[in-house]
């Protein structure tokens, strides 16, 4: 598959028809995800993975593509049902559903039998929850030794300091203005623009050293 028909086939999964607020439900656009998947499967060969996992799934984009690209197990996480039916649905319609699970849970509680190849998320930047964005790395850098992962580019720093402080080094693979539409109530204009950065975040060491684990 190439990354423009990548990009074509995940245009096609739908956004969240009614997107909650307090979890920043805002889908990734097709254009970020497969480049962020081009990169994990060509520059660095991450995937396709055996074992994959998509935290804060919301409908799939990431997880999806990942699938599409190869990987033997693709893991959903959310914590919204309703989010990760829609994507099993369009895992079914892109036949890769074999391929596909979905866990309806807090990304803080997920445990593994084994760890992930990797972990693609776009979580919550933590403006409507403040810290939310750091409790996505932490449980992404406790359940795999890679992360891809998509923030504020006013957060590249702080974010890489504190995977630094847990043992992992951060490369900013890309940065990019996003165009939001109206999906939330209190969107007065047409689209509102966020720029925004694609890290990759490796553990350097053998143990995960964030306190607590």
């Amino acid at each position: 598959m190439k990354k423009k028909d990548l990009e074509r086939v995940l245009a096609k999964i739908p956004p969240h028809p009614k997107p909650k607020l307090e979890l920043e439900q805002y889908t990734t656009p097709p254009h970020v995800a497969s480049r962020l998947l081009w990169i994990a499967t060509v520059t660095y060969e991450d995937l396709p993975g055996e074992l994959v996992l998509d935290l804060g799934a919301g409908t799939g984009r990431l997880g999806l593509g990942a699938a599409l690209l190869g990987s033997t197990r693709v893991v959903l996480v959310d914590v919204d049902r309703e989010a990760l039916k829609l994507a099993l649905k369009s895992a079914r319609g892109l036949g890769v559903d074999a391929k596909i699970d979905a866990v309806c849970c807090d990304v803080r509680k997920l445990v593994l039998s084994r760890e992930a190849v990797c972990v693609l998320q776009n979580p919550p930047f933590g403006v409507h929850r403040r810290g939310a964005d750091v409790e996505f790395l932490r449980s992404a850098l406790r359940l795999s030794r890679v992360v891809y992962s998509i923030h504020k580019i006013s957060a590249v720093d702080y974010v890489s300091q504190i995977c630094e402080e847990w043992g992992a080094k951060t490369l900013m693979l890309f940065e990019e203005t996003i165009r939001l539409p109206p999906t939330m109530p209190h969107h007065e204009r047409r689209e509102h623009k966020v720029k925004i950065a694609v890290l990759r975040a490796a553990r350097t060491g053998g143990h995960y050293r964030a306190a607590g684990f």
